[in-house]
């Protein structure tokens, strides 16, 4: 063959015809792995035959993920099969009794019909012995009984999965992952995924007990059913999401806290039938939650102050659209909670310059708070927090209108708006993030240029209109 001919051709060869003996290569494949990508090492086997059965013990990949473009590429013809790839030759095709199949068989099988489907099949084939991570989310062509159904059986290092928003996915599903990957399973996404029923989160729940982290938020079919049986059986959770699960109540969130005692993290977004959040006053082990998200939980009150008083390692805290809450809630909450350094008020149209004043005074190591659409608050009131607070470096007040900070003239050269008192508070603090879109009155309107002056000269840069940010040592920032 002319050695200018870029073409070459590859013959599966048997292993005692090969040059490379069978301890040679089992010296040979460990070190070179490290250096080749995931469509290398695929085709290392098409060496020999003792080389694919090397390639497949070994594994050829810990991770696969569907959004990674290096691996799956952006193709818009799904016509075409697996042979899209990203280099000059397409990954071998592979099937599980290791004998070559007919083309026609190939691009008859259902897998063939999106360019993606045959080669997360063929990845996963291969990576049997070495999956540990498979991120599948938003794969709408997934067919479960076709493409991960028969591999479940053998991902024997499988821990962190990800089925967010595959519509294809249901309760046959879920009970093959509870039962073949349960016992070791660690993290699982599920956000959105709608086929499936209380009763698949049940087994889901008595089979993977070992689970640290789980998100099965937008499930908006689940129940107290499937809360409660999280609760019972999950006692490792250190994670758990479940947002907008409408339909859970206390009879399953409080099981939640009351035995997953290692929880790190919680999220309730939208669950609008809780009531309070927190285990029982006299439950003091509790104690690990350090991020709690309660937005738009409206049935909550100013009483809910009590139960979250046992969350003694609470850092962050969002109370979002919380439409009840009052300035009560806020003096109550710096009080219990002083180590706060994250807080979410926004939508709290009820609270005043009293809530700035407890918060001010009562939460020292506070580093970022929200108040925007808070319509109560007045320029004095941010002017007297940012004096106290000055760990506080992220404020957001976006469409607090009442601040008028671009003011308006008296028919003068007067200017009537709060920017300027503002920027002389902004001078004493520590901020780094300040959000003032949307905070005027209707138009008509004139910018206040000294008080953009003054952000100016502050250090402050305008990346869009009336959003400051200012430009300081990135390890200042990380909190």
């Amino acid at each position: 063959m002319n050695p200018t001919t870029q073409q070459s051709t590859i013959f599966l060869v048997d292993s005692t015809q090969s040059p490379l003996s069978a301890s040679k290569s089992e010296i040979i494949i460990p070190i070179i792995f490290p250096f080749l990508s995931v469509r290398q090492r695929a085709r290392c086997q098409l060496v020999c035959l003792h080389w694919r059965e090397i390639v497949l013990n070994k594994g050829i990949t810990a991770t696969i993920d569907i959004n990674d473009h290096l691996l799956f590429p952006l193709c818009q013809d799904t016509s075409s099969v697996r042979d899209t790839a990203i280099g000059s030759q397409p990954l071998p095709k592979l099937s599980y009794n290791s004998h070559t199949t007919s083309h026609t068989h190939t691009t008859s099988d259902a897998s063939t019909k999106h360019p993606h489907r045959a080669l997360l099949c063929g990845l996963l084939k291969s990576s049997h012995s070495s999956l540990t991570s498979l991120v599948l989310n938003d794969f709408s062509h997934l067919n479960p009984s076709l493409d991960i159904h028969p591999t479940l059986p053998h991902l024997s290092k499988l821990k962190r999965l990800d089925i967010s928003r595959i519509p294809s996915i249901t309760d046959d599903t879920i009970n093959l992952i509870s039962a073949h990957i349960g016992e070791r399973l660690e993290v699982l996404y599920m956000k959105g995924v709608r086929g499936v029923s209380d009763d698949g989160i049940v087994q889901l729940a008595r089979l993977c007990n070992r689970l640290k982290v789980l998100d099965v938020s937008h499930m908006h079919q689940l129940t107290d059913k499937s809360g409660v049986a999280i609760g019972q059986n999950l006692t490792e959770l250190e994670t758990f999401h479940g947002r907008d699960n409408y339909k859970l109540t206390n009879n399953s969130v409080d099981l939640i806290f009351q035995n997953c005692k290692k929880l790190v993290q919680a999220t309730f977004w939208g669950c609008i039938k809780l009531t309070h959040v927190g285990p029982d006053t006299k439950d003091l082990s509790a104690t690990n939650i350090v991020l709690l998200n309660l937005w738009g939980c409206i049935g909550l009150t100013d009483d809910c102050v009590e139960r979250l008083s046992t969350l003694t390692n609470l850092c962050s805290l969002c109370v979002s659209e919380c439409l009840s809450l009052t300035d009560k809630f806020v003096l109550e909450i710096t009080k219990i909670l002083p180590q706060l350094r994250h807080l979410q008020l926004r939508y709290l149209k009820r609270i005043t310059d009293e809530s700035l004043n407890a918060i001010a005074l009562r939460l020292p190591e506070l580093f970022s708070l929200d108040l925007s659409f808070c319509t109560k608050l007045s320029v004095g009131g941010l002017s007297e927090l940012l004096l106290g607070c000055r760990s506080l470096s992220e404020l957001r007040l976006y469409s607090c209108t009442q601040l008028n900070v671009e003011g308006a003239t008296d028919g003068g050269n007067n200017n009537i708006g709060g920017g300027r008192q503002l920027a002389q508070a902004v001078r004493h603090s520590a901020l780094v993030f300040l959000d003032l879109r949307r905070c005027q009155q209707h138009p008509p309107f004139s910018k206040d240029v000294h008080f953009l002056n003054t952000m100016k000269e502050l250090g402050y840069n305008e990346e869009i209109e009336y959003l400051f940010i200012k430009k300081t040592d990135p390890a200042v920032q990380i909190k």
